[in-house]
């Protein structure tokens, strides 16, 4: 009965230990995110934007 309640202490605690590092990852993967994004400027091109562009220059 003691080895079944030691089995399940270290299920939950390596329960726990798994779930705080997937939030800590989730956590630094929006900073990061957020970052790139500032670095660039925000700036994202559609297809539609990039399609305009090389209609509108002269091929010649």
């Amino acid at each position: 009965m003691i080895a079944l309640a030691v089995l399940f202490g270290m299920i939950l605690a390596g329960l726990y230990v798994v779930g705080s590092l997937t939030v800590r990852a989730r956590r630094q993967a929006c900073a990061l995110s957020e970052k790139v994004t500032w670095a660039v400027g925000g700036y994202q091109a559609c297809s539609a934007d990039l399609r305009e562009r090389v209609r509108g220059e002269d091929p010649r």
